[in-house]
């Protein structure tokens, strides 16, 4: 660990002994959580982003965050330097960034093949963004529709059975035998007030639940060799 020498003014020793006492923590736990508290916010780093991009700029080389266990996109990094991540980066950072992974890998010239755990990602990935963005109805509209038929059995195989309960009610409102983009999109052109108040308790029983991430995180460091890029 290293070692800081900072002074401060009195009433600011002050305030820490204080607030030590209070606590029960040391002064230097404190010092340790504010300065962590402080150089991991937001607002920090979007400013040592904005830094590094424009120095990376200039210099023709590549931003990378990764010496200060932060991710900032997929740069080419190994499945194993990703994961790596977990305990430094939020769940949701390191699946989107899997997600421009994949993404990218799809997007080369030549045969589209891809792993079921990278489709797994895709889908479920699609699936939060949608939904917790737009509701369910947004899921059906956009291009994530395309998951529509695979979606219920990925977030049972992740471990996520109530949010497939609740997934699969709002699939069935759809009124559709078959979980085309074609029977989607028609059912969509259909006005249903029924629909919409199905949809509206799944949405809500949706956004009460937030285990999807940590589900999916854990699935693909379960199963590793699923990713190939």
């Amino acid at each position: 660990m290293a070692e800081m020498k900072v002074e401060v003014p009195e009433v600011v020793h002050l305030r820490l002994e204080a607030l030590s006492s209070a606590s029960g923590k040391s002064l230097d736990e404190l010092i340790r959580e504010g300065l962590e508290s402080l150089a991991s916010s937001p607002a920090s780093r979007r400013a040592i982003v904005k830094a590094r991009r424009a120095a990376a700029k200039t210099a023709g080389t590549n931003c990378s965050l990764a010496d200060l266990g932060w991710l900032d996109g997929y740069a080419g990094q190994s499945i194993d330097e990703l994961l790596a991540f977990d305990g430094m980066e939020k769940d949701f950072e390191i699946l989107f960034t899997l997600e421009q992974a994949i993404q990218k890998k799809l997007e080369m010239p030549g045969p589209k093949n891809f792993t079921g755990v990278e489709r797994i990602v895709l889908s479920l990935q699609a699936l939060q963004r949608e939904v917790n963005n737009g509701g369910f109805d947004q899921f059906f509209v956009n291009s994530s529709r395309k998951h529509t038929a695979a979606v219920v059995g990925d977030l049972i195989r992740i471990g996520c059975p109530e949010i497939a309960d609740i997934t699969q009610r709002a699939i069935d409102a759809l009124g559709v035998t078959k979980l085309t983009i074609e029977a989607i999109d028609e059912a969509m052109h259909r006005e249903d007030a029924a629909r919409a108040r199905i949809w509206e308790r799944c949405d809500i029983e949706f956004h009460e639940r937030a285990e999807i991430a940590p589900k999916l995180l854990a699935y693909v460091k379960a199963h590793p060799n699923g990713i190939r890029f």
